[in-house]
């Protein structure tokens, strides 16, 4: 009876039955089980190996990590349902997670991991704030489906996609760093050999294709065979055009930033890439902004994704402190050194000298005392922005680095790899370095131009507060950008606040703090500014050129919503915030930073001046100062006067009757409760100045309920109204009338004169690209060059599953031809009825003669011989190249006579004269 329980228990776990009523006895009395569907059995066998696998992973992950920390350094959740060991991951993959710092996954990675290595595989949209870790929730993943070894079939199996190149280089990083220590183990496989070649090919392959680098090059690395293509859409679709690529092979596709990425500049190139993909793949995608409606994803090719979306909580950090200044477009260059100088305190060159550069070029690396303590990013909107700001800034004494997408490719590498090393305090860049760029040590960014969205806003503000660091995001709005700010308020849901009642923190991560700079700072920096002007005879010139620009800028940037702009002009209005005025109130921030504490006494007695001035009313007017009192001037305003206290009077005795308010009995504002927005509109539900009668129980409303947040999230930025989302669904039935409407995908070609049906993108119907300078070609021009460096090179490039070229000859850059005749030959022996057999019979009796005498010298180890040889001839043979006296005197003479011959006078008429 034993044996027969444990058959039961055995064939119970392994048939995975529930009941076992529903269990055939006879079965286990004759010893036979059941027979199986070949389908079933290869199932349950494969699910039965991937469980074992997971289960295998999990414990010897975890057994790794206590083996390596020690059980009393274990964090507490670093071993258990939330950490990287409980995900079923490689031990080897774990190992490289541990060696680079990876304890315990983020929210982001904690949902994103298990659901890409679920089984079959299943495309999936995460969001989440910036620095929150996505780009390695996507890539140990990737990792784990590649099993960690290069495949030796050619294709690449996984393509990442990401809008910029210092992006791709980060992500490039990241990758080899993980898989450096990730090793899948030699000899599991059918038909593996462990040997030395084996272990070599164990490494993934990695290529990068980015614009701005050598086309050459890029061909060398296709042709290399690489597993993971990191790239940028635009250089892809050039390479794939051009070496007629295969992307079938791609079984997992990335699209990193994923709103940038399907903005207008690479819809094209995007569609086209899409299109060589297979339908099969995995599709990912990532960003910090993703709408909930994901419509503008759908070139895509999603197939029933999963939302991953972790911004229910916080949209940005909740480390990183706002503060938001008031200012005029023609003080901000004063408001930035004043903000440098005061409030971020960032050091001038005078003290950081060559000899920090000079120990990197020697050493390679930078001691981390040596780093600049408050590196700052500052965006600018255009290229003749950052252009300007790097020569005021370097004018000014500060160490500037500068980043732009027009920028060389070498010079842009160049740049970043000063500021991340720390020999400039500053880098100013377009958007170009708002996308997922992870800079060490960065606690400020500076908006110089306000950004025209919200979703621009926090990928910008990302780059500092990131992994758990504090960082600060400083602002500059101008009356023109205004509207946008009332966006982003109503985006993060925080209030705009002009004063706080102590510099506590949370006051600048929890609200929208909105000042000024003091005037007498402002005035005396818009002097430093003009003394620069006249040192630095570029400066007015490159400011010029930064209006031209701004004001084209201004022009093509998307428009804030129509509440916004209302606002704004009240805002503008308002006594209460008097906007980059000559009246208006300093940052609180900056009494702060001047250690002032919560406000100086001057400041307070300023204010208090300001509002007696402002309260104070003359008792003439400029029409009556000087004139009589039976003037008719005087007689105009003294009826003009009563007319207005009138009014006054009437607005008096119409207001609510309120009991006697003495100055002592009035409540701190701070200390008061404050009432909730629901609460003031369900008690006070006013428009235009009557009460309404709706019932919010049965009403709804045509806008979203949380339409402001998708409003920021999505890709259109304000550009389109309410209108034209409805013209877009609009259904009009035009035949009625005999009217054919024309579609909106019909344009007007010039040279046809007729219309034509296309997308718009250039005549006939012709899909065109942008090129890095700028150009515009149709997505299939073909240049014809790697058919030129194919032929140059002798390099055949395989198709998608053949064997990769592993062969010498066949290797990319080896410069070696393909065929080489090595047979060696022994002579023809000399015809004895020939003319000259004498001669070649004393010349071969000569030459093994020397060759004898040479051969007892002694041999280089490249088989060539030493001094007593010259390429296999003696030095007998050799001519001599020092000359006789004889020789020189001959030479001589002969010039002599050339030089005479020269200066002899011309023969009359010459030869054509004679003729």
């Amino acid at each position: 009876m034993p044996g027969l329980k444990r058959k039961l228990d055995s064939y119970s776990s392994s048939s995975d039955v529930e009941d076992l009523d529903k269990i055939d006895i006879s079965s286990f009395i004759t010893g036979k089980r059941p027979k199986l569907d070949a389908e079933e059995e290869e199932e349950g066998l494969a699910d039965f190996i991937q469980a074992s696998i997971v289960k295998r992973s999990i414990k010897e992950g975890a057994q790794l990590v206590k083996n390596s920390k020690g059980k009393s350094k274990l964090a507490k959740g670093e071993v258990g349902g939330g950490s990287f060991q409980s995900m079923g991951l490689h031990p080897s993959l774990l190992r490289s997670l541990t060696l680079q710092g990876y304890r315990i996954p983020t929210p982001i990675q904690r949902l994103s991991i298990p659901a890409l290595l679920s089984n079959p595989p299943r495309d999936l949209v995460g969001m989440a704030r910036t620095g929150s870790g996505k780009s390695l929730a996507y890539m140990v993943p990737l990792m784990q489906r590649l099993g960690g070894r290069h495949s030796t079939s050619f294709g690449a199996r996984a393509l990442v996609l990401l809008p910029t190149r210092e992006l791709a280089l980060q992500v490039l990083k990241v990758g080899k760093e993980l898989a450096r220590g990730f090793s899948s183990g030699r000899g599991e496989h059918a038909g593996d050999k462990d040997d030395v070649d084996s272990q070599k090919s164990q490494n993934l392959r990695w290529g990068l294709i980015v614009g701005g680098e050598s086309l050459d090059e890029q061909f060398e690395m296709i042709t290399s065979n690489p597993d993971i293509i990191i790239a940028t859409p635009g250089r892809l679709l050039h390479l794939a055009v051009e070496m007629e690529l295969d992307l079938k092979s791609v079984e997992c596709v990335v699209f990193d930033e994923a709103d940038r990425l399907f903005e207008m500049g690479f819809e094209v190139a995007l569609t086209e890439i899409v299109k060589r993909l297979p339908t099969s793949r995995q599709t990912i995608l990532f960003s910090a902004t993703l709408p909930k409606s994901l419509v503008e994803f759908s070139k895509a090719g999603l197939q029933d994704p999963k939302l991953v979306r972790l911004d229910s909580e916080s949209k940005i950090s909740p480390d990183l402190k706002m503060a938001f200044f008031s200012v005029k477009q023609a003080e901000k260059d004063a408001c930035l050194l004043s903000l440098l100088r005061d409030a971020i305190k960032v050091p001038v060159t005078s003290r950081r000298d060559a000899t920090a550069e000079t120990d990197t070029k020697k050493s390679g690396k930078l001691k981390q005392s040596d780093v600049a303590p408050h590196q700052t990013l500052v965006f600018a909107a255009t290229k003749h922005h950052v252009e300007y700001l790097l020569n005021l800034l370097t004018a000014a004494g500060y160490a500037v680095s500068h980043i732009y997408g027009s920028l060389d490719q070498m010079a842009r590498t160049l740049q970043m790899d000063r500021f991340r090393k720390g020999l400039t305090s500053i880098l100013v860049v377009t958007d170009v370095a708002a996308r997922g760029i992870d800079i060490p040590v960065l606690e400020n960014v500076i908006n110089y131009d306000f950004p025209q969205g919200a979703r621009v806003f926090v990928h910008r503000v990302g780059r500092t507060a990131r992994a758990g660091r504090q960082g600060w995001a400083w602002s500059f709005i101008t009356a023109s950008e205004l509207p946008y700010l009332l966006d982003l308020q109503l985006f993060l849901g925080r209030p705009i606040v002009a004063d706080i009642p102590t510099q506590k923190d949370q006051h600048y991560t929890e609200s929208l703090v909105l000042g000024s700079f003091p005037r007498e700072k402002i005035d005396e920096d818009e002097e430093y500014i003009r003394s620069l002007d006249s040192k630095h005879h570029s400066l007015p010139t490159l400011r010029e050129v930064m209006k031209r620009g701004h004001s084209m800028y201004e022009r093509s940037k998307g428009k804030a919503s129509s509440q916004s702009y209302k606002r704004a002009k009240v805002m503008i209005k308002s006594p209460e915030w008097t906007l980059s005025s000559s009246n208006s109130r300093v940052h609180p921030v900056l009494f702060r930073a001047s250690g002032i504490g919560d406000r100086g006494e001057a400041e307070k007695a300023r204010q208090n001046l300001l509002s007696v001035l402002n309260s104070f009313s003359p008792s003439e007017t400029v029409f009556e100062i000087g004139s009589k009192a039976s003037s008719e001037n005087a007689a105009l305003m003294k009826e003009r006067r009563k007319a207005l206290s009138k009014s006054a009077q009437k607005a008096i005795s119409n207001a609510p009757i309120a009991g006697p308010v003495t100055g002592d009995s009035l409540p701190d504002k701070h200390d008061i409760e404050m009432a909730d927005e629901d609460d003031i509109a369900a008690t006070f539900s006013f428009e235009g100045g009557q009460k309404t009668y709706r019932d919010n129980e049965f009403y709804m409303s045509h806008y979203q309920k949380d339409g402001m947040t998708e409003k920021g999230y999505s890709l259109i930025d304000g550009a389109s109204s309410f209108v034209k989302q409805a013209q877009s669904v609009a259904f009009d039935l035009t035949n009625d009338e005999g009217k054919v409407e024309r579609s909106n995908k019909q344009i007007w070609d010039k040279k046809k004169k007729k219309f034509v049906r296309g997308d718009g993108a250039g005549a006939n119907n012709v899909k065109m690209v942008r090129t890095e300078n700028g150009t515009r070609l149709p997505a299939t021009f073909r240049s014809g060059r790697f058919d030129e460096w194919k032929m140059k090179n002798r390099v055949t490039l395989p198709r998608i599953g053949e064997a990769e070229n592993t062969s010498r000859n066949n290797q990319i850059g080896s410069g070696s031809r393909r065929f080489k005749h090595v047979k060696v030959v022994s002579a023809k022996p000399l015809d004895k009825l020939s003319k000259d057999y004498d001669r070649k019979l004393r010349q071969q009796k000569k030459k093994a003669d020397g060759t004898e005498a040479s051969s007892d010298q002694p041999q280089h180890s490249s088989g060539r011989k030493a001094l007593g040889s010259h390429l296999g001839k003696s030095y007998t043979r050799v001519k001599s190249e020092l000359k006789t006296a004889e020789q020189i005197r001959k030479d001589r003479k002969i010039a002599e006579k050339r030089k005479a011959k020269n200066a002899r006078p011309a023969r009359s008429g010459g030869r054509k004269g004679k003729r």
